[in-house]
């Protein structure tokens, strides 16, 4: 198999929560025979340990487009099984990733892709973690905003109700707050006419918010074992290569913030890279093209997105010859 360009290595960017949608990659599902067997095995996985099905849940005729997706139960093993089957969908078409990247929820994707943890046991692990918050964890939010970090220290309110969940790129980063503060937060940034989107989960993911659910959760992951990636695993908890993991490190995705953007600039700091941005909603595409340096001659792409366009974007990925730059996910 080959990268997409002879020239720079290939990064298959993953993301978390947020970035699901009823109807994901339907395009994919009903023309891609290696996309549809991935989603079908993880239906029958989560379907023996979970007794429901992912794949009736995603594609069901009862919800529209602009439904929001956010019963974590559901939404949880969704999510990975869409962009590991995506994953796997390119691999077969000759595109070959050189190295991984995750954030939150996508983490558990590479990890999987590369072997740390196999597909079975990555999705009945993420399957199980909502119980284990639903029961442990208050109510909590989310909330993404296009403004740098510091936007945190500058507002009162924001230091007082909220922790900085991620930072994403110069002017993105993700709020946490506890559901009781919400309104407050809201409030604040409108005030403040700062654009923001409140993602669709039940809990303050990345924050002091979910500390209640780690005993259980370290207790819920003590048996699960990893092995050498085959594959550079690159984590936005770490913000560097993952080089071995643990259960503990499992907690850490969920509980530390995201430093996605730490983690491209050292990527970046190695040398251009060709990025294929798994995400459903292409949501790295728009971090990368803030965060890749104008003068970098790094490639972004997307391939799936809830405007549709998929196959498209499918064919143009596999048409381009080694030497071209990955399609632009605006077309």
């Amino acid at each position: 198999m080959r990268s997409n360009s002879s020239a720079l290595p290939t990064a298959f960017c993953f993301a978390g929560q947020g970035s699901q949608y009823y109807h994901m990659a339907v395009d994919l599902f009903n023309t891609a025979p290696v996309f549809r067997q991935w989603m079908e095995i993880g239906d029958r996985i989560v379907k023996t340990t979970q007794g429901f099905s992912p794949l009736e849940i995603i594609y069901s005729t009862e919800h529209s487009l602009s439904d929001p997706f956010d019963h974590l139960e559901h939404s949880h093993p969704a999510l990975f099984m869409t962009q590991f089957a995506a994953a796997k969908l390119l691999q077969s078409k000759g595109i070959r990733p050189d190295l991984l990247l995750g954030v939150s929820l996508g983490e558990f994707v590479a990890m999987s892709l590369a072997g740390m943890l196999p597909f079975e046991k990555a999705l009945k692990v993420l399957a199980h973690q909502p119980s284990v918050f639903r029961g442990t964890t208050s109510p909590g939010a989310l909330i993404a905003i296009l403004a740098p970090e510091q936007i945190h220290e500058q507002s009162q309110v924001l230091r007082e109700t909220t922790e900085i969940a991620g930072m994403n790129a110069e002017r993105h980063c993700v709020l946490a707050a506890p559901e009781v503060e919400t309104d407050r937060v809201i409030a604040e940034l409108r005030r403040l006419d700062i654009p923001f989107q409140r993602l669709p989960v039940p809990f303050a993911f990345h924050s002091r918010w979910i500390e209640t659910a780690q005993d259980d959760y370290l207790n819920a992951v003590k048996d699960v074992s990893f092995e050498t990636p085959f594959w550079p695993v690159w984590s936005a908890c770490l913000g560097a290569q993952t080089e071995a993991a643990d259960g503990s490190f499992l907690w850490r995705i969920v509980r530390e913030p995201m430093r996605l953007r730490a983690t491209i600039a050292a990527i970046e700091a190695r040398g251009s890279t060709n990025y294929i941005d798994l995400s459903p909603t292409g949501t790295f595409t728009a971090i990368l093209r803030q965060e890749v340096a104008g003068g970098s001659s790094s490639s972004i792409s997307a391939l799936m997105s809830p405007f549709g366009g998929d196959l498209k974007r499918l064919d143009a990925l596999v048409r381009s010859s080694p030497d071209e730059t990955a399609l632009d996910s605006r077309n």
